[in-house]
């Protein structure tokens, strides 16, 4: 005897149509994650490049410069915010699970700034040392012309004659690129890694791919830096909210200091035309890392309890 009658409540079975996408077909979350890349860089890359190359030009001029912020917002919206949220229903029917809402503490957010402005100068200097690395003569020719080329291009997106302009590029360049990078890479892709792999190294992985993401390769490291940064507070705080605006501002730095034209007085001793003075350089390198470890450090502190609470909740 089982003890169980007819009138027994029967444990709810849930049905194959109510199962989310990828757990109705066995697909993996790991698998999944990175065919909505591939898609998105097809969408985003390949036909909305065409799509601006068809329209606008490929060379970004002060003449055509805002036709391309507005394709390039344009694109985000469409061929990667819009398609992020479709695939996030075939991961999960709870939106919540895919892209966690948490309003993040004062605290951790004070300790995020703090972490990604310090972190931001250590890899100023990265950059600097990078830019200097000696190549070959035959090679030095290719790469020096396509660096001026992608840097002459982003200070034409990010310029601005007035605030009018101004607050148009931070749409564009800051706000935009905040909330869909963000709910593609720390929401969709990184919620899918970490149903198969340790929460640290999807955080990783996710922060890696989105540095290769941005097919820049003279600000790989730095791009992929930043990425694993946000993935790991994203991580830690569970929340998407506080990688969108660590994510915002750092943008938003980047936009300010190109308006104001300060970019070679970023690395203490490198000022552009002057005598590289290598001890101020490498002084700024171990301050602004000791001042992210501690900020950093901070932050682990006042995310314990909520890192702790996830972890049981799993």
């Amino acid at each position: 005897m089982t003890g169980q009658t007819e009138d027994t409540p029967q444990p709810l079975v849930p049905s194959a149509a109510s199962l989310p996408f990828l757990e109705r077909y066995g697909v993996s979350p790991v698998v999944f994650a990175f065919v909505c890349l591939l898609v998105v860089f097809v969408l985003y890359q390949v036909i909305g490049g065409f799509i601006t190359l068809l329209f606008v030009g490929s060379k970004v001029t002060a003449e055509n410069v805002m036709m391309h912020r507005v394709f390039t917002m344009g694109g985000q919206i469409l061929f990667i915010l819009i398609p992020t949220l479709l695939f996030a229903r075939l991961l999960d029917h709870r939106f919540s699970r895919v892209f966690p809402w948490r309003v993040p503490q004062a605290g951790e957010t004070i300790f995020a700034v703090l972490s990604l402005l310090f972190l931001q100068q250590v890899l100023q200097v990265i950059l600097f040392f990078q830019d200097r690395i000696p190549l070959p003569e035959s090679l030095k020719e290719v790469v020096e012309p396509a660096r001026k080329m992608v840097e002459e291009m982003f200070r034409t997106l990010v310029s601005a004659n007035g605030l009018p302009e101004l607050l148009f590029v931070l749409l564009v360049v800051s706000i935009t690129p905040a909330i869909v990078e963000e709910l593609l890479f720390r929401g969709l892709v990184q919620s899918s890694f970490q149903r198969r792999l340790k929460p640290i190294r999807a955080a990783i992985w996710t922060g890696v791919i989105f540095g290769l993401f941005h097919f820049n390769p003279f600000a790989l490291v730095p791009l992929a830096a930043l990425g694993c940064f946000f993935g790991f507070i994203r991580m830690r705080s569970k929340s998407i909210v506080i990688a969108m605006t660590v994510h915002f501002l750092n943008n938003t730095l980047a936009v300010v200091v190109s308006f104001f034209h300060v970019d070679d007085k970023l690395v203490i001793g490198a000022t552009e035309g002057a005598d590289i003075n290598i001890v101020a350089i490498l002084a700024q390198l171990f301050l602004f890392s000791m001042l992210f470890v501690v900020a950093f450090s901070s932050y682990l502190r006042v995310t314990t309890d909520i890192h702790l609470a996830g972890e049981e909740g799993a």
